[in-house]
């Protein structure tokens, strides 16, 4: 450990929450999260972190200078005082750039602005470009001259005023405000963003832009760096630094060699930026959070000029409580025959509304018939045709006609973001400034390795991101190739679950060697498996419902429900049967919302695919027992629905309720889901104050508990261990004795009112529970007021329906008499859908005020056959 003396000084200082022992000698010191923390307050500016201010001033003191240094050095609405190429560091074209600036008019202009707030006006070049179709308009900076310049000009309409983005309710801006007499219908950050410290930061001034704005206007986002392709950005700024590593030859080692310096160099150059760069998901989340209804368009650029403007950048228009618009019809690109640009024209002059996906950017992505945004808005030319960013494929192109049909709501673009921020690299390098000067003011000796980190979560540059998500990946087939639950059929031909320590898997190793971990392709089987349980339950639902529906007799749901005897608790079970079996193409619903089946009777005979659901089961890893189950609730299904029997005498035949839920706990998904979750919390505890301060909530029979507190191992933690029942609470202090605490919590009402402590968790657990909550997003907000600044929330949830579980386990969900459906109030409707899909639950994060910076496992291993994540969202 470092000396006391030396520890208690750096503790001493309120930017520093821990000191330790680095592995590599010397001492690391961990930041304080309030210190990076941006606290949003309605009605008034946020609140900032001392280094989120710091890191603020220095921007302002870059811009400050370099707008006084090339003082008169250009026209004044073509002032290109600071841009400059990232590869050559020469000034940017003048002709490019008036380009930019033109088409960043038209965006503004094309959502037909009257009043007009600019956060970051820079020089004015799209002030003097908007001012003459305008009747207000009011800009900010941080830099004094320009704004002392601007609005020394006395333009008619016009104010500028010096504040910072996130002071938009400030005094200055305010008293500007009030001389538009209106609110402003359109508020403008154009290429602002990149100077930002944090997302959080990004979120506290959307927010208030988006309160600010007035209904039915805009947010405009514009010039973004798009974080998804910062990876190819710093490779091409590597091989043009040295063309030794742009064409390998000869196949051989040396090849692998130089990919792999090209890979670290470019690694290091994207870790090192110093400005944020964000995906459409990331903005998607922030725009979710701002508590008005927003839909989002992003725009591709379309310059002609092939520069890091036109590749690696997009403009983002937030429509603030937009009117519902016409869905529009989706075509895909290598559909529209063999001069897909020409037939894209035919169609543009014909209107709309439509969508073409699927364009090959082919500045990003050589490939036949790809298209630039350059050529695609020249297409266009003449229509009301624009041109779109993929939002999953930031290397393709979209064609939207009209640009009304380019607004897609949050949900459509929810998921995962891989942003990069700079505040934690910023944060490090002033951590590591601050200990040495508190250290020799103190006469104290300072260490000649001193190092500094940030929290995991918030605050991360994208590399580091990265790295989290596939040290968890790693985390989670460790597991897996240590209990040796792969689920892969042995040489002799049986599936099924290899001992404790067997080599079943051991095919791979890490990243940099150690203990081997399970590939994918020793989990190849896990799809078909699942193919497998879908069917099996298909045949036993429609040889069941279609008893029920005689031919030439079709029938109403409820009248489907009678006829089976339902319990009406159970009721809405079959009305979801009834959708399923629609939507696989086994019944018809004719217009009188009448259900007959649309194939040949299937046989009920659901003890016929016994040996076929032992084969799934056991390639899923689940034990025999679990296949048990699975084959007896099938056959019982009338028995069940009339409440003859009960689901829980299925699953729990010996009476142990705690044995009998662990059936499910060491299957392949949850064993490796559970292992990534323990990693996560390790690392929260090595990056965080002592104790580290965690809630799990619906900890049930402990599964996710055993693997959060073996991933723990003997940090020093403040555990709360909480379910709804006190059955689990009390099973729980047996088993986990006086290293928890329990408490009674229920998701489903407010948690601080339940005696939670608001802002007392650095991490909160909800494993496998957000389904059983009436309202997730209600319980996620309520989840959102236990964290700390800086807090993440861990959550593994199933994100589609699985068939086999709608048939035999949903029993277990329906409500007492009385109680309300599962998800009436969130994005599940009221349909009878218990999970929420992959893009809702991010959708539900985001407006919770929660944006996901981690989600496992890939879209493109096999571990996503199954379809249960882990997501870890953070503060916002």
């Amino acid at each position: 450990m470092p000396h006391e003396p030396v520890r208690q000084a750096l503790l001493a200082h309120p930017w520093i929450a821990r000191v330790d022992p680095a592995d590599t000698g010397g001492i690391v010191i961990t930041a304080d999260p309030a210190a990076l923390a941006v606290r949003h307050e309605p009605g008034r500016p946020p609140v900032l972190g001392d280094l989120v201010a710091e890191h603020l001033e220095h921007w302002g003191e870059v811009y400050d200078w370099t707008y006084r240094s090339g003082q008169g050095a250009h026209p004044p609405d073509l002032d290109l005082s600071g841009w400059r190429a990232t590869d050559t560091g020469q000034p940017l074209p003048p002709e490019h750039m008036a380009e930019w600036a033109d088409r960043t008019a038209e965006l503004v202009l094309r959502c037909g602005p009257t009043r007009v707030l600019e956060l970051g006006c820079g020089t004015g070049m799209l002030l003097h470009r908007l001012r003459p179709h305008l009747k207000g308009y009011v800009g900010t900076d941080i830099a004094e001259h320009v704004v002392a310049r601007l609005d020394g000009l006395g333009l008619p309409g016009v104010r500028v005023v010096r504040a910072a983005a996130h002071e938009i309710n400030g005094a200055a801006v305010r008293e500007a405000l009030a001389g538009l007499g209106e609110r402003p219908d359109c508020v403008l950050l154009n290429s602002v963003t990149q100077c930002f410290p944090s997302v959080e930061y990004l979120a506290a001034v959307v927010r208030d832009a988006v309160h600010a704005v007035a209904a039915g206007g805009t947010v405009i986002v514009g010039d973004v760096r798009h974080s998804g392709l910062h990876d190819e950005h710093c490779r091409r700024l590597e091989r043009a630094a040295d063309p030794g590593l742009t064409e390998p030859g000869g196949g051989g080692g040396d090849d692998r060699a130089i990919d792999a310096e090209l890979v670290r160099r470019a690694e290091q150059r994207a870790a090192a930026d110093t400005e944020l760069l964000f995906d459409p998901a990331t903005l998607a989340a922030v725009a979710a959070s701002a508590g008005r209804p927003v839909a989002l368009s992003l725009f591709a650029k379309t310059l002609t000029a092939d520069t890091e403007l036109t590749r690696y950048r997009f403009d983002a228009v937030l429509h603030v409580d937009p009117p519902a618009g016409a869905v529009a019809a989706m075509r895909a690109w290598d559909t529209l025959g063999p001069d897909p640009l020409a037939a894209l024209t035919r169609l543009a002059r014909q209107g709309g509304p439509f969508r073409v996906a699927g364009i090959p950017n082919v500045l990003l992505r050589p490939a036949a018939g790809g298209q630039s945004g350059a050529s695609l808005h020249a297409a266009l030319e003449g229509t009301e045709g624009v041109v779109l960013l993929d939002p999953d494929d930031p290397m393709c192109l979209q064609v939207a006609v009209p640009a009304a049909a380019a607004a897609r709501p949050a949900d459509a673009l929810a998921g995962t973001g891989r942003p990069h921020e700079p505040l934690g690299a910023f944060a490090r390098a002033r951590l590591v400034e601050v200990a040495r000067r508190e250290l020799r003011r103190a006469g104290l000796p300072v260490p000649e390795r001193l190092t500094a980190q940030v929290p995991n979560g918030a605050g991360r540059d994208a590399v580091s991101l990265a790295r989290d998500a596939a040290d968890a990946d790693r985390a989670g087939r460790l597991a897996l190739a240590r209990t040796g639950r792969t689920g892969q059929p042995s040489p002799g031909g049986n599936t099924g679950r290899q001992p404790s320590g067997g080599n079943a898997g051991r095919q791979a190793s890490g990243g940099g060697g150690g203990e081997p971990v399970v590939p994918d392709s020793a989990l190849a089987h896990l799809p078909d498996a699942i193919r497998r349980f879908d069917e099996i339950a298909l045949r036993a639902l429609a040889g069941l419902v279609g008893g029920a529906i005689p031919p030439g007799t079709p029938r109403t749901a409820e009248q489907v429900i009678e006829v089976l005897g339902a319990a009406p608790r159970h009721g809405w079970i079959v009305r979801r049967w009834l959708e399923v079996l629609r939507s696989e193409g086994l019944l018809r619903r004719d217009p009188g919302g009448r259900f007959e089946p649309a194939v040949e009777a299937v046989p009920e005979n659901a003890l016929a695919a016994g040996p076929e659901l032992d084969h799934a089961c056991a390639a899923l890893g689940y034990p025999d027992d679990m296949a048990v189950f699975f084959r007896t609730a099938l056959a019982r299904l009338p028995e069940l629905l009339r409440d003859e029997i009960m689901a829980q005498a299925l699953l729990f035949p010996d009476g142990d309720l705690l044995t009998s839920l662990s059936k499910d706990q060491n299957n392949v998904s949850n064993t490796y889901l559970n292992a990534a979750l323990g990693h996560v919390l390790a690392r929260g505890a090595a990056t965080r104050a002592a104790p580290l301060r965690v809630v799990e909530l619906g900890g049930g029979a402990g599964g996710s508990t055993a693997a959060a507190l073996e991933g723990l191992g003997d940090a020093e933690v403040d555990y709360l261990f909480t379910d709804v029942s006190r059955f689990f609470t009390m099973a729980a202090k047996e088993r986990f004795g006086d290293r928890l605490r329990y408490a009674l919590l229920d998701i489903n009402a407010d948690l601080v009112a339940q005696g939670a402590v608001r802002g007392g968790a650095d991490l909160v657990i909800a494993a496998n529970v957000l389904h059983c909550a009436r309202h997730a997003g209600r319980s996620l907000r309520w989840i959102r007021e236990l964290l700390a600044p800086g807090g993440l929330v861990v959550v593994t949830e199933a994100v589609r329906e699985h068939y086999l579980v709608l048939a035999t386990m949903q029993f277990l969900m329906s409500p007492r008499d009385g109680e309300p459906d599962l998800g009436a109030g969130d994005r599940r409707g009221g349909t009878g859908r218990v999970f929420l899909t992959g893009r809702e639950l991010p959708a539900e994060l985001g407006e919770a005020g929660l944006r996901p910076i981690l989600e496992l496992p890939r879209g493109d291993s096999p571990l996503a056959a199954p379809a249960q994540h882990l997501l870890v969202a953070a503060r916002l």
